[in-house]
């Protein structure tokens, strides 16, 4: 017959069993500094946009992972997890001088960026960069772009002048101050869907020659000690999102509204 003590025992080891499964199992909270970006990420969107919902769900396929999103302006989103102060940034374009401080992921998304205009002041064919030189063309203050866009800009060769917020250049292109602004189709027309008035939507229009089809990542802070693991772990999430057809039923989804709260 077992004596008190023998099952006080018993039951202290076999909570202690219980306590480390637990411990074993608990997440892992990966903190992700973000920006606006309708409709790929935003704060208002279901899922907290299509890129979110990339991230948060390549996480799960790959382990016990829950995601939170901090959303800041896109500056301060990219030097505070530089620093790291965030395991991540979401979503950012190929840039070499990036590649000091960051980990590239799998791609998160592509998008042409084009150049938008009006109907009224049309683009005529172009070739490359040097053929809008007669042209002023809007820019976001932060975005990537291409090194050669803002190399033309320098040098004055282009017509360049930046806004701090892609609806604020939008508006610039109604009221005529520039004749072009370069920006994502998806986003682009997302944007003028969101914030102007039907009326004025249909006045505007985009040559279907890209400035750049660029792929975004995920970028993973050098100066964090997780990132390897991490990047490791959320690729291999996103190569199994892509075998089981799920980044393409999402981008259909994402096409026709489906992230709209």
């Amino acid at each position: 017959m077992k004596t008190g003590c023998e099952l006080f025992s018993r039951w202290c080891i076999a909570l202690l069993i219980m306590v480390y499964s637990i411990i074993g199992k608990a997440e892992t909270t990966v903190l992700i500094a973000t920006g606006e970006y309708q409709p790929w990420v935003s704060e208002s969107l279901k899922h907290k946009g299509f890129v979110s919902h990339v991230i948060t769900e390549a996480f799960k396929k790959a382990g016990d992972y829950k995601v939170e999103f901090k959303f800041f302006p896109w500056k301060r989103a990219y030097e505070s997890t530089k620093k790291g102060d965030y395991h991540a940034t979401s979503f950012w374009f190929h840039s070499p001088d990036r590649e000091k401080d960051f980990i590239y992921s799998e791609p998160v998304m592509t998008e042409k960026t084009v150049f938008f205009h009006l109907k009224s002041n049309p683009l005529k064919e172009w070739h490359k960069l040097t053929d809008l030189s007669g042209k002023t063309i809007g820019a976001t203050t932060g975005y990537t772009y291409t090194k050669e866009f803002w190399d033309l800009a320098e040098s004055g060769k282009l017509n360049v002048q930046t806004a701090s917020a892609d609806d604020k250049n939008f508006k610039k292109l109604f009221a005529a101050r520039i004749d072009l602004f370069p920006m994502g189709t998806v986003a682009g027309f997302g944007l003028l869907a969101e914030k102007f008035d039907k009326a004025v939507v249909h006045l505007v229009e985009f040559n279907p020659k890209p400035l750049v089809e660029a792929k975004g990542h995920l970028l993973f802070s050098r100066n964090n000690a997780q990132s390897e693991q991490l990047l490791k772990d959320f690729n291999k999430g996103v190569k199994q999102l892509l075998s089981e057809g799920l980044l393409e039923k999402w981008r259909e989804d994402l096409l026709v509204g489906g992230y709209n709260q």
